[in-house]
């Protein structure tokens, strides 16, 4: 979150829920706890081409500095100083970024979203996992031998769900349900092409990166146990997560890691020296707000999010040695998710959050994402259930029951 109130979400105006998504035309929004960013209006979609003698971070700033040079062009073409740049970047580069240049508001929904609403549920629906629920404790455990033979100190691996609905998904009902679930964070949905790419979109803790002026905010989070019914055994999940010696040391590792980035690049830098607990619908966190003023105020959002993208919440530590082992014990590619979402303008603020809690939506299939932070002291049946906990979040959203999916 952001700590302070960004003057870019002064003078909001009020918008209706259906004038703020709909299914069949592409869009952004970017809801924070301080504001909404929103487009109807993609004007231009960026094109990326990948360059296979770059190495990953060549290849970032590569795509970034394209990206900032065909909004300025578009600026110069159209007169227009208001138009921001909206999208993704990938985890990695073996996929493109996902960037347009748009027309976008500050807005807010005007009508108040009905929490007591009930949720139509989706039927017939069947659920993939990638890999199975075996192979994913396996490659865990491969993780954590690894740990004690090199100098990996963590890693994210993640799984898949591929959905099939012979209802249609709806995809405004579905943001609506992560929007109003998801009010303390950051909640994203973006369509390029609804029909051929569908809508990626999520709901996410985390912050990567916001930058206003010569101020910079970021809100890691790493450390999970999922949430409970029962009110004093919820809370008492909570204290557990705080004296977790094993999920301290998983956040410690994120904490230190952007420390140690932003540190060279600000004037002050404050960091709490202790996480708190933050909570979504369906877990708890550990998580650190930081805020820092930059020596150079002018400095792009872009360089910082290429910076820290991706945090150990998402790869691991060290980060090369990490991606590799990501890219061969999964079994799929993770495009946008552990990406990072967002928006920037043609001064160089915006705010990127993390691509976490999320899923590529169709009309009638969906491919949802969810991964764990590995540290040696991991017990691989642990993390696999923090997986099925993260995936609820969408899974919730959508109408669906884990328990209830039928698993080809």
């Amino acid at each position: 979150m952001l700590p302070a109130e960004p003057s870019v979400f002064k003078n909001m105006i009020g918008i209706t829920k259906e004038d703020l998504i709909e299914a069949d035309v592409a869009g952004f929004v970017f809801a924070t706890p301080t504001g909404t960013i929103s487009s109807k209006k993609l004007i231009e979609t960026i094109q990326f081409k990948r360059d296979t003698a770059l190495n990953f971070a060549e290849q970032q700033q590569a795509w970034l500095k394209h990206a900032n040079q065909q909004l300025q062009q578009k600026i110069q073409v159209t007169g227009n100083a208001e138009l921001i740049l909206v999208g993704s970047l990938p985890f990695d580069n073996r996929d493109l970024p996902e960037m347009s240049i748009a027309e976008a508001k500050n807005t807010y929904v005007t009508e108040g979203l009905d929490l007591t609403e009930p949720l139509e549920r989706l039927s017939q629906v069947q659920a993939t996992l990638i890999p199975p629920q075996a192979g994913y404790v396996d490659g865990v455990a491969k993780l954590v031998e690894l740990m004690k033979t090199t100098e990996l100190e963590k890693a994210v691996l993640a799984r898949a769900i591929d959905l099939h609905s012979e209802q249609k998904l709806q995809i405004e009902e579905l943001f609506y349900q992560l929007f109003k679930t998801n009010p303390e964070g950051y909640t994203f949905a973006f369509a390029q092409d609804p029909k051929e790419l569908g809508w990626f979109m999520g709901a996410s803790p985390e912050l990567l990166v916001a930058k206003q002026n010569q101020f910079v905010f970021s809100n890691p989070v790493a450390g999970t146990l999922a949430r409970r019914a029962d009110v004093a055994e919820d809370q008492e999940q909570a204290q557990r997560l705080l004296a977790s010696a094993k999920d301290q040391h998983e956040h410690a590792v994120v904490i230190e890691a952007i420390a140690d980035q932003l540190s060279p690049l600000c004037e002050t830098l404050s960091i709490p020296k202790s996480p708190s607990l933050i909570k979504t619908s369906t877990v708890w966190h550990l998580a650190t707000p930081i805020q820092g003023t930059l020596k150079d105020p002018d400095m792009h959002v872009f360089d910082l999010a290429s910076i820290l993208h991706p945090t150990p919440a998402v790869c691991g530590q060290p980060a090369a040695l990490a991606r590799q082992l990501i890219s061969e014990l999964e079994p799929f590619k993770r495009n946008l998710f552990a990406g990072t979402m967002g928006w920037t303008d043609a001064r160089g603020n915006g705010a990127w959050a993390v691509n976490v809690r999320c899923g590529r939506i169709f009309e009638h299939s969906a491919r949802l994402y969810a991964g764990a932070g590995i540290v040696e002291a991991s017990q691989p049946t642990n993390e696999l259930h923090e997986t099925i906990a993260k995936f609820k979040t969408m899974l919730n959203a959508l109408g669906l029951d884990a328990d209830q999916l039928t698993y080809q």
